[in-house]
């Protein structure tokens, strides 16, 4: 459950600012097509940056402390524990039953109101006379209801057959199936169970079925003259009740959508562009957010660590007691290679270090940079630590780098030298 709430808390932080930046960019300048994408776009971003481990976003580089070669992070995860980011938050729906109770019973109670809609959806096909009409299956509604659509499914009363208004309506309806309009609703009907509590939830599958609306009065206008297809709209505008998994022909955004018809189309590629160039500030903050451990406790750790002297005599194994004069290169002709090469030292690092017990159960969680000496017979000394984080996490990486298999030295014109790396290693609790 603990993952699941700090996923939920950091998709519904990046929802809202997505949500800023649609109504400070896009809302008040309508391209349906270009403003549906943006929509649905930012919704899986939104779900999918928190599942993006922050290490993909930063680069360690300790090339300034010291001259030596950079070798690729490795990462110790703990495997019990989680991030802590959002660690109040998190902390405060746990020890209060009644919030996550009640978020799974509303959660539940919405699952099951879309299950019933369906199944009443699904039972009007069923018991309803049905015929193809112009690539759509017609269902015949005996009562007077306002036509719909869902999917290839349009819903209208069989009085409606001989109006000649019903050919604007198919028209219509056939434009939001090839669409897939109902593909949108059904999957914000879905993020109804995780997200019922955002406001950009609303906000959203208000907006997403205008832009399906405008999207298909625009086919239904290149298809048939304006007045008639206008008047249509307006007959149908009060006519019966709206389900909501379902495209209807009278949804209530009748004045929005006589404005979008008026309006002058024609491509704008230099509007576009502005508004894709506005909007890059809010997804360059939203990568910042995921980049960082959210962590107050890490980045003290950090802080002290980064004050630690470069050599500790408690931080210090392998000394080597002969050679300690000889020049230390950064980069030779043939470089140290590890038994195996790099995939092998990566597994040797990645089974050897173990989270330690007191940093899991303190929630400590950083990156320890190790730098090390490869000797000109291959053995590795001098390791010493650059920056730590503490409660163990720096004493078990020194330790493993320490006892690290013999290299196959480098060599400069021939003779073997020793060789400096840097090694960074990050302990993750998620």
């Amino acid at each position: 459950m603990e993952h699941f709430i700090d996923w939920n808390i950091r998709a519904a932080i990046y929802w809202l600012m997505f949500a800023l930046a649609y109504g400070l960019v896009l809302r008040r300048h309508v391209q349906p097509t270009f403003n549906r994408y943006y929509l649905l776009f930012s919704v899986f971003v939104s779900m999918l940056l928190p599942l993006m481990p922050s290490s993909w976003f930063l680069v360690s580089d300790f090339s300034h402390t010291t001259t030596a070669v950079q070798l690729p992070e490795i990462i110790i995860r703990a495997g019990q524990q989680m991030s802590t980011g959002n660690k109040f938050v998190i902390s405060a729906v746990e020890t209060t039953p009644f919030f996550s109770q009640a978020f799974l019973f509303v959660s539940a109670f919405t699952a099951l109101m879309l299950l019933l809609r369906l199944s009443f959806l699904f039972r009007m096909i069923l018991i309803n006379k049905r015929s193809r009409l112009n690539g759509m299956v017609w269902v015949h509604l005996k009562e007077n209801k306002a036509p719909f659509s869902f999917f290839h499914w349009v819903f209208a009363c069989e009085t409606l057959q001989h109006d000649n208004r019903f050919t604007q309506i198919i028209t219509h309806e056939k434009a939001h199936a090839n669409r897939m309009h109902s593909l949108d609703v059904l999957f914000f009907e879905i993020l109804q169970l995780l997200f019922w509590y955002h406001p950009a939830f609303y906000i959203y599958r208000s907006e997403i079925k205008a832009m399906h609306e405008y999207e298909a009065d625009a086919v239904a206008l290149s298809q048939t003259k304006k007045s008639d297809y206008q008047k249509a709209l307006l007959d149908f505008s009060l006519g019966g009740e709206i389900l909501l998994l379902t495209n209807p022909f009278n949804v209530s955004l009748i004045k929005k959508r006589m404005l979008m018809m008026n309006q002058k189309q024609g491509t704008q590629p230099a509007r576009k562009w502005l508004k894709l160039i506005t909007i890059v500030p809010f997804a360059l903050l939203a990568l910042m957010i995921q980049s960082c451990d959210f962590s107050a406790k890490e980045e003290q750790e950090v802080a002290v660590a980064q004050e630690m002297p470069a050599e500790s005599p408690k931080m210090t194994e392998n000394l080597p007691a002969e050679d300690t004069q000889d020049d230390v290169f950064p980069v030779v002709e043939v470089m140290p290679v590890y038994p195996g090469g790099k995939e092998a030292m990566v597994k040797y690092l990645s089974e050897n270090i173990h989270y330690p017990e007191a940093a899991k159960t303190k929630g400590t969680q950083g990156r320890v940079f190790v730098n090390f000496v490869v000797e000109k017979d291959g053995s590795v000394s001098n390791v010493k630590l650059l920056r730590g984080i503490g409660d163990g996490c720096d004493e078990e990486a020194i330790r493993v780098v320490a006892g690290m298999p013999a290299w196959t030295p480098g060599t400069q014109r021939g003779e073997a030298v020793r060789v400096s790396y840097n090694l960074p290693i990050k302990f993750a609790l998620n």
